[in-house]
């Protein structure tokens, strides 16, 4: 029972733990921007009516021809002229998380407006959208906008406010990544990413002219075609050995419990072999590959790695104005803690 008692007091104390809300807010910046880009983007391109509206008024979505309509659909319409409002609405939702201002009615609107659209074409639902409704779900209840934000001036006078805020949303964030990366590791069905397909999942990717943004060609000949197995074979070992980094975040936490391999782990920070890994794995295929904003995006939740104390002191090395004071710890009274 003692045991159990000690458990539950540890789950509910490394739930409980608070730190400054920088680490939730740059998360919440980098969202946002990928998003204003992405719908203003789908503007530039003259796509807002294609996207947005009904087929009768010259969009692609055949809603009006089902049962059930969307929300937006009943109160407004497919028209043109509803799909533009939609769009617009949705840009200004993200512009106003973009800035911290109402940033959890800005979050939840967002998310409530994206839900229509899904809802108008699903068709056009990818991946990395859901993934953002996911965070947006984390920022109607998670403090995002503590710091770094509009509501943070309106509240103190400045754009940065240390007050500590409750840490759990961060860390869901992070569960989040280990999970996505870890599903898409093992949910690669296709024979080319294994061996016995000879691991040319990437080179065939780079010969696709819908996906490639430049001619890879000269991928074919050697040694270029080893490189791209090379690349095939490190994204498999990188996305399915993810859980690892679970592992890793614990023996941070619990040096005491580590033993000889945790703490060389500890000592080397090894964790760091898969952020930078995937790091670089983002960046090559957002410069190589059109894949809209997936790569940013999952770069731009790469912040919740790191405690607020940590870009707090980074900060403070590299950059010349220096907080007034020290970051706040985490209400356990531990100091800062990884995850």
């Amino acid at each position: 029972m003692n045991r159990l008692k000690t458990t539950w007091q540890e789950i509910v104390r490394f739930w409980g733990e608070a730190e400054a809300g920088t680490s939730m807010a740059l998360v919440r910046i980098g969202i946002a921007l990928c998003v204003v880009y992405d719908l203003l983007h789908i503007w530039r391109l003259n796509l807002v009516v294609p996207l947005f509206a009904g087929e009768e008024h010259g969009g692609w979505s055949h809603v009006m021809t089902r049962t059930v309509w969307p929300m937006w659909i009943e109160w407004f319409g497919a028209t043109e002229l509803s799909g533009v409002a939609l769009h617009a609405s949705m840009t200004l939702a993200a512009v106003a998380l973009l800035l911290g201002f109402r940033t959890r009615m800005a979050a939840a609107i967002l998310l409530f407006l994206w839900i229509q659209w899904t809802g108008i074409l699903p068709t056009g639902d990818r991946g990395i959208d859901q993934l953002i409704r996911n965070i947006l779900v984390l920022m109607v209840f998670g403090d995002f906008g503590r710091t770094l934000s509009v509501d943070a001036l309106a509240r103190t006078g400045r754009w940065a406010d240390p007050t500590p805020v409750s840490v759990w949303p961060r860390r869901l964030v992070l569960g989040q990544m280990i999970l996505m990366y870890t599903s898409a590791g093992f949910l690669k069905s296709g024979l080319t990413w294994w061996p016995m397909g000879g691991f040319a999942a990437l080179h065939f990717a780079l010969q696709d002219p819908s996906v490639a943004a430049y001619d890879f060609g000269w991928t074919r000949a050697q040694p270029w075609f080893f490189i791209t197995q090379i690349g095939t074979a490190t994204t498999i070992l990188y996305q399915c050995t993810y859980p690892l980094v679970l592992l890793l975040f614990w023996w941070r936490r619990y040096p005491e419990r580590a033993g000889r391999i945790g703490r060389i782990a500890n000592g080397y920070r090894l964790e760091w072999i898969w952020l930078l890994l995937g790091a670089w794995f983002h960046v090559n295929l957002g410069l190589v590959m059109n894949l809209g904003i997936f790569p940013w995006a999952m770069l731009a939740l790469y912040p919740a790695w790191f405690t607020s104390e940590e870009w707090h002191r980074w900060s403070a090395r590299w950059l010349p104005l220096r907080a007034n004071s020290s970051p706040p710890t985490d209400d356990s009274g531990r100091g800062s803690v990884p995850a």
